[in-house]
């Protein structure tokens, strides 16, 4: 299955070279489109909330979208950890695989490629 991911701060990024998926397509602006079945994989914006060029990518492409992986970081944002994947879970109806802190640990990347298989 196709990994489609967004990456501000590199994090999501070496989360996804570190799965070594061979289909990944990485979300800069939003315009980007794809016509089949992926995992996403981001990052959480602002207080929890979906990075805006993600948003914008899922207008297009929303239901193609089969599950998703969220990034966070805990020691900043305690009470809005992970929120984009509350926001993908009652917005587009999204299976949240896992939630990680920063670049993911080794159950994270786990959980992640057992969805890949």
């Amino acid at each position: 299955m196709k990994v489609v991911y967004a990456s501000r701060m590199g994090k999501v990024e070496d989360f996804v070279r570190r799965l070594g998926a061979e289909d990944v397509l990485k979300i800069n602006d939003g315009t980007e489109t794809v016509g089949e079945d992926y995992i996403l994989i981001t990052y959480t914006d602002g207080a929890g909330i979906i990075p805006p060029a993600v948003e914008k990518f899922l207008e297009k492409n929303a239901g193609h979208m089969k599950k998703a992986a969220v990034s966070g970081n805990s020691r900043r944002h305690a009470d809005t950890f992970c929120g984009a994947a509350d926001r993908l879970a009652e917005k587009y109806g999204a299976e949240i695989i896992v939630r990680f802190e920063d670049n993911g640990d080794d159950a994270s990347l786990a959980a992640v490629k057992a969805e890949l298989k």
